[in-house]
């Protein structure tokens, strides 16, 4: 039995109890199990006690109980650092909830301490894992000379999921970034250093759920091949089974360089918009 324990800002949120969820349940033949939590701001009822996971005190003793940590906080991705700072050490392979820091100074400390210390480290949105995406992958014979992700949500916090789509698609590689939107609308394009280039659109607005779902593509030739994300509980579930190979393996497919320039990207739009829609490099 691999032995999970989570580490957050409050347990009571939705990923940590869809990850439970599907750790437990979807993936019980993987033979993994959620053993130990702490959060540093409990909210609402007993998480653990409802769960049947054991609360401990100190982030330390969650690091001691397990064998592989999953730092969550996704409301609160400022946090990662303070966290990591007491998980990483340890060397043992850690989760980093949907992206590594808000900051790049702090994204980059966190990569740091992990290589400081022979720490497997994976961050990732679940987006990259997205159902629709894994299955358009293989169809794509050839080069992809560009490509494009529509999404919505708050910039920094969200943000992160669309401009994961494009980074499925395209890989890393990125040189500079332009943004033309607005601080609730944005509209990047993204340069590759090899000159290929993707567009990002994602909207904040009160009925962006209703209005904006994600939706990405790819030109291969001069054909495009287009997909709308519908299997939310898929991409989710693609998430958890990759954390648990990582688990095992330490083998990431994700790597530091993309988990950083996921940041970049997301810094350097904020740049761009102060610059007013200058490029800026990454």
């Amino acid at each position: 039995m691999l032995k999970i324990g989570f580490v957050d800002h409050h347990l009571n949120n939705f990923h940590a109890n869809t990850f439970l969820k599907l750790l437990h349940e979807d993936l019980a033949s993987e033979e993994v199990r959620v053993v130990a939590a702490w959060e540093s701001q409990p909210t609402g009822e007993d998480w653990c006690a409802k769960n049947g996971v054991e609360r401990k005190p100190s982030i330390a003793e969650v690091v001691r109980s397990a064998d592989a940590l999953m730092v969550l906080a996704p409301d609160n991705l400022a946090d990662h650092l303070a966290l990591c700072e007491q998980v990483l050490p340890a060397g043992k392979p850690t989760f980093i909830d949907k992206l590594l820091s808000p900051s790049l100074a702090d994204a980059h400390r966190i990569v740091q301490l992990a290589q400081q210390h022979g720490t497997p480290i994976v961050s990732s949105s679940a987006l990259r894992f997205a159902v629709e995406l894994e299955a358009m992958r293989p169809q794509l014979a050839g080069t992809i000379s560009e490509a494009f992700a529509r999404g919505m949500g708050e910039w920094m916090g969200y943000g992160v999921h669309t401009v994961a789509l494009v980074a499925g698609l395209m890989g890393t590689g990125v040189s500079r970034v332009a943004d033309v939107g607005t601080p609730a609308s944005r509209f990047l394009a993204i340069e590759y250093a090899d000159g290929r280039r993707a567009t990002v659109e994602v909207r904040n607005c009160e009925n962006m759920w209703n209005v904006f779902p994600w939706v990405f593509g790819a030109k291969v030739g001069n054909t495009y091949h287009v997909e709308t994300v519908k299997d939310y509980n898929g991409f989710y579930l693609n998430l958890m089974k990759m954390a648990v190979r990582f688990f095992k393996t330490g083998q990431s497919p994700v790597s530091a360089q993309e988990a950083l320039e996921m940041v970049g990207i997301l810094d350097a739009s904020n740049r761009s918009q102060q610059a007013g829609g200058a490029w800026v490099t990454l």
